[in-house]
C-alpha cells in the first residue's frame, strides 16, 4: 500500500511541474502584422525568451544567439498564468503581457500597445 501511495504522490509531483513548464519551448507566431518564431526558457525561477525569426515585411531578422536576441523576461507562473512579462522592443522600451494556456500547443498572448489590449495566439512549434 505504502509503494502505491508513493508512486501516486510521484504522478502528481511530475503532472504538476509539467503543467507549470507548459510556457517552455518554441513558439510560432503568424499575424496579420508579422510572422516569428520564439523559444521560451526558464531561467533562475522565471522565463525568458529570445527571437529565433520576425519578419514584419520590411524588417527580417534571423537569431543570432546573442544577447540581442532576448526580448522577453521576468515572466512568472501565478495562478494558471504566466504574468509579470516584459516584451522589449529595439528601442529598449516595453509592455507588459501575460501568456495564458489555451492547451497544451497554443498560448493566448495578451499586451497592451499604444494604450490598448491586442491579443495574439503562439502555437508550439512541434517538430517531426
Amino acid at each position: 500500500m505504502k509503494k502505491k501511495i508513493a508512486i501516486l504522490i510521484m504522478i502528481i509531483s511530475f503532472s504538476a511541474c509539467a503543467q507549470k513548464d507548459v510556457i517552455v519551448g518554441v513558439w510560432n507566431v503568424k499575424t496579420d502584422i508579422y510572422q516569428a518564431k520564439y523559444e521560451i526558457v526558464k531561467y533562475q525561477k522565471k522565463y525568458i525568451g529570445k527571437i529565433h525569426y520576425y519578419n514584419d515585411g520590411i524588417t527580417e531578422y534571423k537569431g543570432k544567439d546573442k544577447k540581442e536576441d532576448y526580448f522577453l523576461s521576468d515572466v512568472e507562473y501565478k495562478e494558471g498564468k504566466y504574468i509579470n512579462g516584459k516584451m522589449y522592443l529595439p528601442d529598449g522600451s516595453f509592455y507588459k503581457v501575460i501568456f495564458t494556456k489555451k492547451d497544451h500547443n497554443k498560448l493566448e498572448v495578451l499586451m497592451t500597445l499604444n494604450g490598448k489590449p491586442y491579443k495574439e495566439t503562439w502555437t508550439r512549434n512541434i517538430l517531426k
